[in-house]
């Protein structure tokens, strides 16, 4: 039996998130608390499968309860249930270890199948959440890339040779080799290149080139 624990401050969203979740004979919501507060006591005084942890919370919030478990190094899976408009919310929550999202506009039959894979040591996203945390990825990789696209262009020529080949991860005297160099003056070149492009070291002045696609 999968025992939960169901914590929403809204009481009529909790009785349907407890019934819906009931509805499997493999799942048992063994508590249920109406605030953060409530929710972390009923997490520390039991042995809990999953948690289902709504955001928004008096006293301590999902987001905080969640902070205090991780802290505390109880690693109860927890189940956030979410509305649609918390992107902010989400990604602070898989920072601090959720293992999984469920909207509460979504398909009921979603926190069934998320209580049982978090159970099983999975994670779960409803589809819809999902999709944007991929796409909001793909944002940031190409907002990187872009970057360092600029960084790349705003460099000298010589520079631009140089940086492809610590993409590359050549050390400085295989760079001076292949652009017939002085060592010495590949050392000046690198250094330029970390002063233009304000990487703090070769390595990410590295991933400047390796994100601009130059290596």
């Amino acid at each position: 039996m999968i025992r939960v624990l169901v914590a929403d401050d809204e009481a009529m969203v909790r009785a349907g998130v407890v019934g819906i979740v009931q509805t499997d004979p493999d799942i048992s919501v063994v508590a249920e608390a109406g605030d953060g507060i409530e929710a972390l006591a009923g997490i520390r005084a039991r042995s809990l499968d999953v948690v289902l942890l709504d955001i928004r919370m008096p006293g301590l919030s999902g987001l905080e309860v969640l902070a205090e478990l991780r802290r505390e190094g109880i690693e109860v899976p927890c189940l956030i249930v979410t509305t649609f408009g918390e992107d902010d919310y989400i990604a602070e929550a898989m920072r601090l270890g959720a293992d999984g999202f469920v909207l509460k506009s979504g398909d009921p039959l979603e926190l069934v199948m998320a209580v049982k894979a978090l159970a099983g040591g999975g994670a779960f996203f409803s589809p819809q959440i999902a999709r944007r945390l991929l796409l909001g990825r793909d944002r940031a990789e190409l907002d990187r890339a872009t970057h360092a696209r600029a960084l790349f262009d705003a460099l000298t020529q010589r520079e631009q040779e140089v940086l492809r080949l610590l993409g590359a991860g050549y050390a400085n005297a295989e760079i001076a080799a292949e652009l017939f160099l002085a060592e010495g003056t590949v050392k000046v070149h690198v250094s330029s290149i970390l002063r233009s492009t304000g990487a703090r070291n070769r390595v990410e002045a590295a991933l400047i080139a390796v994100r601009a696609g130059e290596s």
